[in-house]
């Protein structure tokens, strides 16, 4: 799936994209809501898994780069995986470097992501969970139409801490 937008080329992720995933998947203000601070072999090992082939099975990513249209430099990812294949139900994520947020390029990719799972595969709602205290990515998800359903308690273990998420949701048009 390649995805271009008036500023940003989506495409998927290659092994040459590994130094610059490390570092927005390492680094505290982008990781602090989304994972555990990870090593150069764990990048490696996740990116040589989104870079298979795209199957379609539950839980399988299907993890893309974000990309400035004329540049090759990845920004960020998006992702989405069924969580309910039978339901047609998949969750989408996002993330981009410290460098190019609030430049509105992650409305811009994600939306753009949405319209195009929606238009290329059997998916009738997509679902996207953060930290509640992680307000830009939902103020994100609202800009997206997206509906908030709820509160998981204690969701995430992030750094030793448990974090309470809002989901959020959207249902094909």
């Amino acid at each position: 799936m390649k995805i271009c937008t008036s500023r940003l080329t989506i495409r998927p992720m290659t092994m040459a994209d590994l130094q610059a995933s490390f570092a927005h998947r390492s680094c505290p203000q982008t990781s602090r809501y989304i994972s555990d601070q990870i090593t150069l072999a764990q990048a490696k090992q996740r990116l040589a898994e989104n870079c298979q082939p795209w199957l379609g099975e539950e839980n399988q990513r299907l993890a893309l780069a974000i990309t400035l249209n004329g540049l090759n430099e990845l920004i960020g990812e998006v992702m989405f995986k069924y969580t309910n294949k039978t339901s047609l139900v998949g969750e989408i994520g996002y993330r981009l470097k410290k460098e190019v947020i609030g430049k509105g390029y992650a409305f811009e990719a994600v939306n753009a992501f949405i319209a195009q799972l929606f238009s290329q595969l059997e998916v009738m709602k997509i679902v996207a969970v953060c930290a509640v205290d992680n307000t830009p990515s939902w103020r994100l998800m609202e800009k997206l139409q997206m509906q908030r359903e709820g509160v998981f308690k204690s969701h995430f273990l992030i750094g030793g801490e448990r974090l309470d998420a809002y989901s959020y949701g959207i249902c094909r048009p």
